[in-house]
């Protein structure tokens, strides 16, 4: 029986992405629940409006069709990512909503947003701009301090576009699960969304 997965993240880019990026564990029994939740009015994600997401993605369904879990993925930014989804669980705790909704809920925080994924696929994400990646250090995706501002500014010299969340889904479609494993918080998070078992 494939498990249902709601996935919660913060913005349009994630939203049109993240399905993308996740397409392969549909092929596994996992089945990720569309669209993706993100807060109204591009807000951060908080413990408040994540709580507020989870019980109305709980509630809308038939108790048959309701999620298997809930997966937040969080942006840590330089920050430690294992400060940030403690200090988050603890705010997502003290809102209980664990206690009305009876399936796990996992945090899990991306290393610089999204976007440090997208250069885990070096090749894929060079061919789709028709340009190098300059002197962006691929080799450990994570470690790439504001991948963003490099992907705007190489996505302007290479194609003449600006950055927007629908180029985020049009890169995303290109990358191979493999590949993006190569970021460690990318494979946490695809880790907690495929297992389940509270990621390391």
């Amino acid at each position: 029986m494939a498990k249902r997965v709601v996935v919660i993240a913060s913005g349009e880019t994630e939203r049109l992405a993240l399905p993308h990026l996740l397409r392969h564990l549909g092929e596994e029994g996992t089945l990720i629940d569309e669209p993706i939740r993100t807060p109204s009015r591009n807000r951060a994600i908080t413990a408040e409006n994540a709580c507020r997401l989870v019980l109305s993605a709980w509630y809308e369904k038939l108790p048959t069709g309701r999620p298997d879990k809930f997966v937040i993925l969080l942006d840590a930014d330089a920050k430690d990512p294992q400060d940030i989804v403690a200090r988050f669980e603890e705010d997502l705790k003290a809102t209980a909503v664990g206690h009305r909704v009876p399936v796990p809920i996992l945090s899990v925080a991306a290393k610089w947003h999204l976007e440090a994924w997208f250069f885990a696929c070096a090749a894929s994400l060079r061919d789709y701009l028709g340009r190098d990646l300059g002197n962006v250090d691929t080799s450990q995706p994570d470690e790439i301090v504001n991948p963003k501002r490099h992907l705007i500014h190489l996505l302007k010299a290479g194609r003449g576009e600006i950055y927007t969340a629908r180029v985020s889904a049009e890169i995303a479609q290109r990358l191979s699960a493999q590949e993006l494993r190569r970021s460690a918080s990318f494979a946490r998070f695809e880790s907690a969304v495929r297992n389940g078992p509270k990621p390391a």
